[in-house]
């Protein structure tokens, strides 16, 4: 199957430089189409520099975009007629009432805009259709943000740190109702969130970008399959170094070592792991927030 017909967003070799520093270098990425994949990283990672390059609105220094069939830097009307985008900063007419932003978004989009998806969004947001953006706190914006995004129920979500400024509750339901809604109808979603774990139960695929790099890029499914936490408890002081096949991290602290491996083998790895000559071995899982904290500590060299 080609870019256009398998993936909702393919990327190639995809690089952006600000002045000389390049913030994204060399970025392969693939988002099936009907998935909701998390685009993870830290402040000044390039995730943003990424979504806003999808949208048209950044030309790539290096490297190709396929974001539904088309070429954002060619052809940035038709990517927009068809994806919906919550930008990391939102921007609006602030001098519009929220009745007045959406009768001027739907005029835009006839053919596509659902008034009574719209509706619905208007009242599960609870925003006040006849006051003036202008007066809005950070959280109403993030919702006229979100509500204009996907009112025309569009076949890709392109989300950067949508839930910022919402209330624990809102956040819940947007990710939990909204989105699960949404996704009903085999739509994809990109979406990048600082709050982790709150999204790790909705995301079917997960890129983690560090740097400007791409660090892993798989189902999640997969990603907590291979990456493993290891406490090794020994008689006397636990050594300082350990050497094993697939270790990221190792973390002694008196008799206990704490060893972050990658590529785990179910079949090979907790024999190696014995091999230390630890008393006492304990596997367990990762969840994603510290899945992502262990991959891009041990990127900045904490290894050892």
């Amino acid at each position: 199957m080609t870019a256009a017909t398998e993936y909702a967003i393919a990327t190639h070799g995809l690089g952006r430089r600000f002045g000389r520093n390049w913030v994204l270098k060399g970025l392969d990425l693939e988002v099936p189409k009907g998935c909701v994949f998390g685009f993870l990283g830290l402040n000044g990672a390039g995730k943003s520099t990424t979504m806003r390059m999808l949208m048209g609105l950044l030309t790539p220094h290096e490297g190709t975009i396929d974001v539904l069939g088309h070429d954002p830097a060619r052809d940035a009307v038709a990517v927009k007629r068809r994806v919906g985008y919550v930008a990391e900063k939102p921007w609006f007419y602030e001098w519009m009432t929220v009745r007045e932003v959406m009768a001027f978004a739907a005029h835009y989009r006839a053919r596509e805009w659902d008034d009574a998806f719209a509706e619905y969004l208007v009242n599960a947001f609870k925003l006040p259709r006849d006051q003036k953006i202008k007066t809005f706190s950070k959280g109403q914006a993030a919702k006229v943000s979100l509500l204009l995004a996907m009112a025309f129920k569009p076949e890709l979500l392109i989300l950067d740190e949508p839930t910022g400024g919402l209330d624990p509750v809102v956040r819940r339901e947007f990710v939990e109702k909204l989105l699960a809604e949404y996704m009903e109808e085999e739509r994809t979603v990109l979406i990048s969130s600082h709050l982790i774990n709150e999204i790790a139960g909705l995301v079917d695929r997960v890129g983690i970008l560090h740097n400007g790099t791409l660090l892993k890029h798989d189902t999640i499914e997969n990603l907590f399959r291979q990456t493993k936490l290891a406490t090794l408890t020994f008689e006397d002081d636990a050594p300082s170094t350990c050497t094993i096949p697939g270790l990221l991290r190792c973390r002694a602290e008196g008799r206990t070592a704490r060893l972050t491996i990658d590529n785990f083998d179910p079949s090979e790895t907790p024999a190696a792991l014995g091999a230390l000559g630890a008393r006492n071995v304990v596997i367990e899982d990762f969840n994603l927030e510290n899945l992502f904290i262990e991959l891009t500590t041990a990127a900045d060299g904490g290894a050892s």
